[in-house]
């Protein structure tokens, strides 16, 4: 059954939109602070959300919070933060069991709703400030995840792959920001920090529910109108440009297995379904080329796969390797994707990735967070679809479309993350 959506563009750039699936047995609330991705604002903005999802004026503990949660038949609210290309994506998000499941019909959807709208709208103030004690704990936990990520060296490469990338770009900056920058957070700086971005952030809501609850809708409108409204104008991200030679940066740190990101950028755009089926082919399913002759034929990785950036225009490879075989590794990554643009491959490998492709998007529609997400980046890419249309297009890829996207691809950057002791 496909999701029924409606979007409204609702003034001062705040934008509504309700996906109904009679399948759901929850509704759902998201809220997005979307605001363009800076280095100077980065980590103060990445603490908010979760300050916002842990208190607000009335429940000014996460002790007090929890337990109305609770009661509200368990309850959630999550803070997040992500990047979409060049933008920095703040968000709070409601969940909660569907009205038809709580004793007596009570309106469990728009309690939760406007427990989320206070939080986001009248947070925990102490003297025109974040309450310190919260503060300070979101602060070090802000600073534990930015830290964890260096720990975590497959996610750090990549972070650090970024910065070369997209060099000169918004989407050069990590999305949480640096750990020098999280460590000078102040809880009355970031408190203005936040009132200026619900003043010029563009705003993103969604509902995800069974039925429309105009109430919800309502609700939050209500909140958002009182805040003075002094919207930016809309900021959207660019595709990134080609760079005229091919970069290449290498970083030593203590590991032991170095990680080799290599980027490609096309040189004209292709369409949308022939660059993804020709990167599930590539590198994006356990039948890809990358998979079966990079690590498994080959043995020159631990792993090996791609995916494409759509709004950044950007195929990203992602491998580990033994230091010895980095450029053994590079070389053979040419070659797969040379043997792409040549159409050196079979009608099986094409149908096994086109059917791999439209098994998830047939999953998308499943969960109220996956629809939400989906429509939210399709808004960010700039072309609204539903995953059916999407998989409408893939049906009509062709293999002659999938040699071109291939084609359009050129070497942008290799970056390796390698041991100290390799030098």
């Amino acid at each position: 059954m496909s999701v029924l959506y409606n979007c409204e563009e609702l003034g001062d750039g705040i934008r509504y939109t309700a996906l109904i699936n009679k399948r759901q047995k929850t509704n759902t609330v998201i809220i997005h602070l979307v605001t363009e991705l800076r280095e100077d604002t980065a980590a103060a903005n990445a603490v908010i959300p979760y300050i916002l999802a842990g208190s607000s004026e009335e429940y000014p503990t996460l002790t007090a919070l929890n337990k109305r949660l609770a009661e509200l038949y368990g309850g959630v609210i999550k803070g997040a933060v992500t990047k979409a290309g060049d933008e920095q994506v703040l968000s709070l998000m409601m969940g909660c069991i569907n009205d038809r499941y709580a004793f007596d019909g009570e309106p469990v959807a728009e309690e939760m709703t406007r427990i989320l709208a206070g939080c986001l709208t009248r947070p925990h103030l102490e003297n025109g400030a974040f309450y310190e004690k919260d503060f300070s704990l979101k602060k070090q936990e802000l600073i534990d995840s930015i830290n964890a990520e260096i720990n975590e060296k497959r996610s750090f490469a990549f972070k650090r792959a970024g910065r070369a990338v997209y060099r000169g770009e918004p989407a050069a900056c990590p999305a949480k920001g640096e750990i020098s920058a999280a460590e000078k957070l102040t809880a009355k700086d970031t408190c203005e920090r936040y009132k200026e971005l619900l003043r010029t952030a563009r705003i993103e809501i969604f509902f995800v529910g069974a039925e429309e609850l105009p109430e919800c809708k309502n609700i939050l409108l209500d909140a958002i109108g009182t805040i003075d409204r002094a919207p930016t104008g809309e900021f959207s991200s660019k595709p990134s440009p080609a760079k005229n030679e091919v970069s290449r940066v290498t970083e030593r740190y203590d590991v032991a297995q170095s990680k080799l990101v290599m980027a490609f950028k096309p040189e004209t755009v292709p369409g949308l379904a022939e660059i993804k089926l020709m990167n599930a082919m590539f590198g994006g399913t356990p039948t890809s080329k990358l998979f079966l002759n990079v690590r498994e034929k080959n043995s020159l990785c631990y792993y090996c796969s791609s995916g494409y950036n759509d709004i950044k225009g950007t195929m990203l490879v992602d491998s580990g390797v033994e230091s010895a075989n980095i450029e053994k590794a590079e070389t053979e990554i040419l070659r797969q994707l040379d043997a792409m643009k040549r159409g050196n491959f079979t009608d099986d490998e094409m149908e096994d990735a086109r059917r791999d492709l439209i098994n998830s998007l047939r999953g998308v529609s499943d969960g109220a967070r996956s629809i939400a997400d989906w429509y939210f980046h399709r808004s960010r890419a700039g072309e609204f679809f539903s995953p059916e249309e999407f998989i409408d297009r893939l049906g009509k890829v062709t293999r002659e479309d999938i040699v071109d996207a291939a084609n359009s691809l050129k070497p942008d950057t290799v970056y390796v993350l390698t041991g100290k002791e390799s030098e």
